[in-house]
């Protein structure tokens, strides 16, 4: 077990998303994004995360939730699931395998339809694909260790047409009278 609590919401959706899954499908790498997506999907529709996270550590790879180590520690450790290594093209991978399934009442319907979106989008991809879409230019821009805020992630950048100049152009004039 860790030697630092886990955090008991993250432990939910991790424990959820384990359950839900085959291990097959699902190795450390994609459970990280499988959690980000479902947290920023949440937070843009509904205006909060699921795993009551405001932010998640930079790595290499891409957003680990924070507590994410934690959390399977003690799932583990519960007889919740277990872990073991599998073998893919690329490598070994750490995948992870329920042992006592996940109670989703302690989700939203809401809840449950984005996790559920994020396992479909992110499991039929391989991980270095679920990594790299997580490369953003927010991820650029923050160091290693360093926290990315989910509300800037949250934010979809668009293309600005001249129409939409022209009207902040005219509203910035008008402020400034």
């Amino acid at each position: 077990m860790s030697l630092f609590p886990s955090d008991p919401r993250t432990k939910s959706v991790i424990h959820y998303i384990i359950s839900h899954t085959t291990p097959e499908q699902l190795g450390a790498t994609k459970l990280n994004k499988v959690m980000w997506r479902a947290d920023v999907d949440h937070y843009k529709r509904y205006g909060t995360t699921i795993t009551g996270q405001s932010s998640y550590i930079r790595m290499p790879q891409g957003p680990v939730p924070n507590y994410a180590r934690e959390s399977i520690d003690e799932l583990k450790s519960e007889g919740k699931i277990t872990e073991r290594r599998g073998e893919t093209p690329v490598g070994a991978r750490r995948e992870f395998v329920w042992l006592e399934k996940a109670r989703a009442e302690e989700f939203t319907p809401a809840q449950i339809e984005v996790i559920q979106e994020a396992i479909r989008d992110i499991c039929v991809v391989s991980a270095v694909k679920a990594s790299n879409d997580t490369h953003d230019t927010l991820w650029d821009e923050i160091e290693n260790g360093a926290q990315i805020p989910i509300k800037a992630a949250s934010v979809s950048p668009a293309n600005l047409e001249p129409d939409d100049i022209a009207w902040a152009l005219k509203n910035a004039s008008l402020m400034n009278e």
